[in-house]
């Protein structure tokens, strides 16, 4: 009588991105990455160096790094800033969501006149600061009916937005004139801004978890809205403007296995073609399962 078989053990061959730069969330996530890869200080400890090149190569990495943690914070507040003008631009170009949100448009930045004085300008214009977090609130809460950014965590953002004006600007040099300006942040004029590596950490984290949270709640006003005027068979047969939405928002940040192991190289093409349709159909209804969970009481046809 034969034994139960053992398992074969395997290894992958490879992973899937969890950040899917293709889409407004996944490409927030994937700077920020790059911007906490700066903080990763390099080590002169091993390699051809003599101790006299690695002496040398130490000083001008402290000089180069004193302003570069400065930095790592500004790039983290631009993610922000462009993640909230990618995410509105993206929203408008979805099919018929202006049937449910009229004003959705205003989401898109505009294209201006060129200013002769300032040829290397930029030559569109957002509908708000984006930096001017009070002023993002007020165009979603117009748009889609949401304030998507706490109004406690205003003087914290608007001093982190001051604080990259002062690193795009001034060399992180903190302005006499700016010193009042501050409102979560006590700074002293005409110093560096040059915080600890674990502070910038936070800080970074903390405006990562803020784009997550603005992104929750866009997304929730938008769903709410729209799922319960689908009708009854919505889950069963979803319409093209659910699943546009479904993969605007990256899938709601899903992941699944990759079946992976059996293939041959010559057919990896065809594999991954196929895979991606695989996996693509599963986060889709994993997705429609949390949409039915969280709006179908509301909808106006029947549970589907």
């Amino acid at each position: 009588m034969m034994k139960t078989k053992i398992p074969f053990p395997s290894e992958a061959f490879g992973e899937w991105t969890v950040f899917r730069p293709f889409t407004a969330p996944g490409l927030f996530a994937y700077r920020h990455v790059q911007a906490d890869s700066l903080l990763r200080f390099p080590d002169f400890g091993g390699g051809d160096l003599n101790t006299e090149q690695r002496r040398e190569a130490l000083d001008r990495a402290l000089v180069f790094y004193r302003p570069l943690r400065a930095l790592v914070i500004f790039l983290n507040v631009v993610a922000l800033e462009d993640f909230i003008r990618d995410l509105g631009t993206r929203l408008t170009d979805i099919d018929d969501l202006a049937v449910y949100f009229p004003k959705i448009a205003r989401l898109r930045p505009t294209l201006k006149e060129a200013d002769p004085d300032r040829p290397s300008a930029r030559r569109d214009k957002d509908a708000a600061r984006l930096l001017k977090f009070d002023e993002v609130n007020a165009l979603y809460l117009d748009c889609v009916g949401v304030e998507p950014i706490p109004k406690r965590e205003l003087p914290r953002l608007c001093d982190l937005a001051l604080l990259r004006h002062t690193v795009a600007h001034n060399g992180a040099v903190s302005r006499v004139v700016d010193v009042d300006r501050f409102q979560y942040y006590q700074v002293h004029p005409n110093r560096v801004l040059d915080p600890p590596v674990e502070f910038v950490k936070e800080t970074c984290q903390y405006l990562y978890r803020t784009g997550r949270e603005f992104e929750n709640s866009v997304r929730d006003g938008i769903f709410s809205v729209v799922v319960p005027r689908l009708g009854k068979s919505w889950s069963r047969t979803p319409p093209k403007i659910l699943l546009d939405l479904i993969e605007e928002f990256n899938w709601f940040g899903k992941l699944v296995e990759s079946s992976g192991g059996h293939l041959m190289m010559v057919d990896y093409e065809t594999y991954l073609r196929e895979e991606s349709e695989r996996v693509r159909a599963e986060l889709t209804k994993l997705c429609i399962a949390e949409l039915k969970t969280a709006y179908d009481t509301k909808s106006t046809g029947e549970s589907a």
